[in-house]
């Protein structure tokens, strides 16, 4: 295994490296929206890739970012890299330690940072910001490039351009730049790569301006489209691989063509090739024969596996043996020199011990010099010491190596006088005396040589043969190659057959027949070889003067001939052929970049909460142009706000009122609002002039789930006075949304379980019911189930949202969702820390979709939209488009309800109470500093008309009864998800009483930023 492990490190590295990339490839051609399974082959994705309008413009965005603060870094970067080297190195250590200072921080310190100073600065956030946010990261990454680079730049060469007379920016163009391009391309690269690939600060300095990577992250769900642009850029970034690898391979062959010219062997292989099928075909004219192969296929066997061999034995490698007997002949080589050198070294360090002791007389006054030149000749006796035992050794050696080398040579005689004196010596006898003496003399050879000497000498004999050895035998197969060659490859006369048959005519005019038509066939076959040979000869001649066209160009035969000094043109014309292009390609970029920012208004929207082709369509009925960005919580909506002004957003019920309080809300005109209305052409319906702004109002609440507001009347009758009083009644809580906002999404929190049998025993081993249907019976689930199945090491996948956790203690303790005082938060803040800081759970924002949707969990608390989708991508619903399969789908499942996840809203009695869920809504408003109030309201009515698209699009609840309760008919997406897909408000016999109940969250001001910092807190003790 540790074998394997260690001849496969680099396959498995790559592997895992590339594996990832070749799955999102895969998926990308995927017609399914998850990763889950595999649908059918499709391109669609690419299609609504390129319809994507917001998505297109975040890459135009990133990419006019990119390339202005590449441009701008490489050259502040580079200037700075050749000013530092030109300070003192203390100086060049100091600037260059502050300069990197940004890669060591964490990006989101930078980020903050940066937008604290544009806000000090009074700057508008936007394209300035972000590009000079870019610059400010970018920077470091040049600098740390080029600098090394610049270090290993020869002083004498910018002395010798000096001396020439060349002026500082001639240097500097013509000397440091050109030996610096490598670094400059390698830190563009960087930069470029950096900057298109940022996120955290982007998302903190971009105000209006939206990139690839902020509008990926807060995206609801990521859907293939994403993979769609991700192959695209890797098949750019191959693209763009293979072409520079084909510039750099064209210099290369240039270059060894060049090389292959000036020693004579350019196209050699190719003029011998030639000559010997022109020979071969000589040949055959003038002796009238041809080379025919032979059929036996045992001959073709052994002559192609003499191939093999000898294929094989070309290819053994035998670097490593090699390699190693030459750093051993390096090693003996360099100890020998070494020891040669002791006696030159102990001369130089003996004459310069003087010198020092002659200074040291006359500066016996100046006590610093006296005491530094002291030191320096108590280092030089040390190394005089050493170096002289090291000379008496190899002397002594060598005496020592003669008094041993007689001592042998006496034993050799010896052996060799025993030798003689045998009498009818056996083989044996014979044998052993002469290796005794064979051993002896090479000992003898080995000490008189000294070891180093002999070993080295031995490691080249060694060498030596090992490179023969390999030769020798493919020499030898080649032999025995040849034999076969002239077997299977036989020579034999042209008219062969025809002599045959002459030798065996029964008649003479069947003889002079075959006689003539040999001699036809001969002719035939003569006149062919000719022409073969012509044409060879004439080839031949092409390939000579092509060399000589390819010699003359790199060599001209008469130099003085030939003007070296070029045109500008000729000596420009890459330079001006790449400015051209780049300059046309960033002009085009500009322009992309211009028009896809004029627009006529800002829409600020939560992830994947619109089809992105419904943009278009506005635009296009309209004429206009959206700027259309996402967010991923109710708190960066708020944050964004300090930095860019939206025209319209969508953010949920509680920040609709924090924003209305802080007069950020332009109030509705609800005579502009056609629901009921269609839009023909961008334009609404016209509305009947007695239509009054109140009645409009009636009429969009009661066609609106207002119970999501609490305000939700259960007279049949909907008047004036009982809509006043209603409000009165629920602390004007509806009407202060209804008068700033519109519902856009609603629903509620519940819990989901992934229905393992282990699962389903921990819910009843807790008290917890299941009815007929298989799911949880609402009066027996407390939101108490999380916190336990945490302590049983369940896998506990939370919605990361701080309100909603806080929400789910606040009713085991409280039973209410609203935590109304700082001293409610602390008294449940020991409990939320319990379940946050299991290990076994995890904090997720959108990626809850994906984990659940892929059975990655065992409960989860998540939104009932989020969990109606992520039960339909499990089951394939969200996927089914075939009559004919949903017909046999409804027909297989009859009245039963079909989910494959358990779920359920906790409604269980706790402490003489009964707790409930949070009822969220998500709401359209439209912002005081709006930039277009008309286009604003035909924006949201263009929305009111499509609620049924967008339910569908996004999976969470519409607050339209129509798009609601067509999304659970009989041919709607989640007609087995009902009592799932409708928020338990509006379910029958659900045991819910919001009049009784709080169950939407509400603004509580300072005691919601007080929730928000504890449970960050919390969040950060989380390992």
């Amino acid at each position: 295994m540790k074998r394997f492990f260690k001849s496969s490190y680099f396959a498995i590295v790559i592997a895992f490296i590339y594996i990832p990339i070749l799955v999102m490839i895969g998926f990308s051609f995927n017609s399914g929206e998850t990763t889950a399974s595999w649908v059918n082959f499709s391109f669609d994705w690419y299609s609504k890739f390129f319809n994507n309008s917001p998505f297109i413009k975040s890459i135009i965005t990133s990419l006019f970012v990119a390339v202005v603060s590449t441009v701008i870094s490489v050259v502040i970067g580079t200037m700075a890299a050749i000013g530092l080297s030109r300070t003192k190195k203390v100086t060049q250590k100091s600037w260059f330690g502050i300069a990197n200072l940004p890669l060591i921080n964490a990006d989101v310190v930078t980020a903050v940072s940066l937008m604290i100073v544009f806000l000090m600065a009074g700057l508008k956030f936007g394209i300035v910001t972000l590009i000079l946010a870019h610059i400010s990261f970018n920077v470091p990454y040049v600098l740390i490039t080029v600098m090394p680079r610049l270090r290993k730049i020869d002083k004498s060469l910018i002395e010798a351009s000096y001396d020439l007379g060349a002026k500082n920016t001639q240097v500097l163009f013509k000397v440091i730049l050109p030996i610096l391009k490598p670094a400059i391309i390698t830190a563009t690269a960087i930069a470029f790569a950096m900057s298109f690939d940022d996120f955290i600060i982007s998302y903190f300095t971009g105000g209006d301006q939206i990139n690839v990577s902020s509008f990926i992250y807060t995206a609801k769900k990521i859907k293939p489209y994403v993979f769609a642009f991700g192959t695209i850029l890797v098949l750019v970034i191959v693209l763009a691989i293979i072409g520079w690898n084909a510039v750099t391979m064209t210099k290369q062959h240039r270059l060894e063509v060049k090389q292959k010219i000036k020693n004579g062997s350019y196209k050699n292989s190719k003029i011998q090739k030639l000559r010997k099928s022109l020979n071969e075909l000589i040949i055959n004219t003038e002796t009238q024969t041809e080379i025919t192969r032979t059929w036996r296929i045992s001959l073709w066997a052994r002559y192609y596996f003499l191939k093999f061999k000898i294929w094989l034995a070309s290819s053994q490698q035998y670097d490593k043996r090699i390699s190693r007997l030459e750093w051993k002949q390096y090693k003996l080589r360099s100890e020998i020199n070494k020891e040669k050198r002791y006696y030159s070294r102990l001369t130089k360090a003996e004459k310069k011990a003087q010198n020092l002791e002659k200074q040291l007389l006359l500066t016996k006054a100046d006590v610093k010099k006296a005491a530094k030149l002291t030191i320096q000749i108590e280092k030089l006796e040390i190394k005089i010491a050493f170096l002289r035992d090291e000379i008496e050794w190899i002397e002594h050696r060598d005496e020592v190596a003669e008094k041993k080398a007689a001592k042998i040579t006496k034993e050799i005689r010896a052996y060799q006088k025993d030798l003689k004196a045998e009498i009818n010596p056996s083989k044996k006898t014979l044998a052993w005396y002469a290796k005794k003496i064979k051993e002896l003399e090479d000992w003898k050879i080995e000490v008189e040589e000294g070891k180093n000497h002999y070993r080295l000498r031995m490691v080249v004999e060694q060498l030596k043969e090992l490179k023969q050895k390999n030769a020798s035998y493919i020499l030898e197969l080649n032999d025995k190659l040849q034999i076969f060659h002239a077997v299977v490859y036989s020579r034999k006369s042209i008219t062969a057959k025809f002599d045959k048959q002459i030798r065996h005519a029964n008649s003479q005019e069947k003889e002079n027949f075959l006689l003539e038509k040999r001699a036809a066939y001969l002719e035939m076959k003569t006149t062919k070889y000719e022409q073969r040979i012509l044409n060879k000869e004439v080839y031949i001649q092409k390939v000579q003067a092509h060399i000589e066209q390819t010699k003359e160009k790199f060599f001209p035969s008469n130099p003085d001939t030939i003007s070296h000094s070029k045109g500008f043109l000729a000596r420009s014309w890459k330079i001006i052929l790449v400015a051209f292009i780049g300059t046309s390609a960033f002009a085009g970029l500009t322009v992309a970049y211009v028009m896809n920012n004029i627009y006529d208004l800002v829409v600020a929207n939560w992830g994947e909460y619109i089809d992105p082709a419904l943009i278009g369509e506005f635009e296009k009925a309209n004429n206009v142009k959206i700027n259309y960005q996402e967010y991923d919580s109710n708190e960066t909506l708020y944050n964004k706000l300090y930095t860019f002004n939206y025209d319209v957003m969508v953010p949920s019920d509680y920040m609709v009122q924090k924003m209305s309080e802080e007069g950020r809300l332009m109030k509705l005109d609800y005579s502009k609002l056609n629901v009921r209305g269609t839009v023909n052409n961008g334009e609404l319906n016209p509305t009947p002039e007695s239509t009054k702004e109140e009645s409009k109002r009636r009429e969009i609440e009661s066609s609106l789930l207002d119970v999501m507001y609490q305000s939700k009347v259960k007279e049949t009758e909907h008047n004036q006075a009982t809509w006043v009083n209603n409000l009165e009644k629920n602390e004007a809580i509806a009407g202060s949304i209804l008068e700033y906002a519109l519902p856009y999404f609603w629903g509620d929190l519940v819990i989901v379980v992934n229905p393992t049998p282990d699962n389903v025993n921990f819910l009843k081993d807790n008290g917890v019911q299941l009815n007929d249907k298989g799911q949880i019976d609402n009066n027996t689930l407390s939101w108490d189930i999380l916190w336990k199945a945490a302590a049983a090491k369940k896998r506990v996948a939370l919605n990361s949202d701080p309100k909603n956790i806080f929400a789910a203690a606040a009713q085991v303790q409280f039973q209410k969702v609203n935590l109304d005082t700082n001293a409610e938060i602390d008294q449940v803040k020991d409990k939320v820390t319990e379940l946050v800081q299991s290990k076994s759970v995890s904090l997720n924002g959108d990626d809850l979709i994906n984990k659940v949707a892929l059975g990655f969990f065992d409960f989860a608390m998540m939104y009932n939209g989020d969990a109606a989708f992520a039960n339909a991508v499990y089951n394939g619903d969200a996927e089914l488009d075939d009559e004919e399969t949903l017909k046999e789908q409804k027909d297989s499942q009859k009245d039963n309800e079909f989910v494959s996840y358990i779920y359920g809203r906790p409604n269980a009695e706790t402490n003489g109470r009964k707790e409930g869920t949070n009822v969220f809504s998500d709401n359209v408003v439209i912002s005081t500093d709006t930039r277009n109030v008309e286009l604003s309201y035909k924006f949201l009515n263009f929305l009111f008309e499509k609620s049924t698209h967008l339910t569908d699009y996004a999976g969470i609840t519409s607050p339209f009864v129509e798009s609601m309760e067509e999304m659970v008919s009989e041919e709607g997406t989640y007609r087995n998800y009902e009592n799932l897909y409708k928020p338990i408000t509006v379910q029958k016999d659900a045991g819910y009483d919001p009049a009784d109940k709080k169950l939407a969250f509400q603004y509580h001001g300072r005691v919601d930023d007080y929730l928000v910092d504890k449970y960050n807190s919390i969040v950060a003790g989380k390992r």
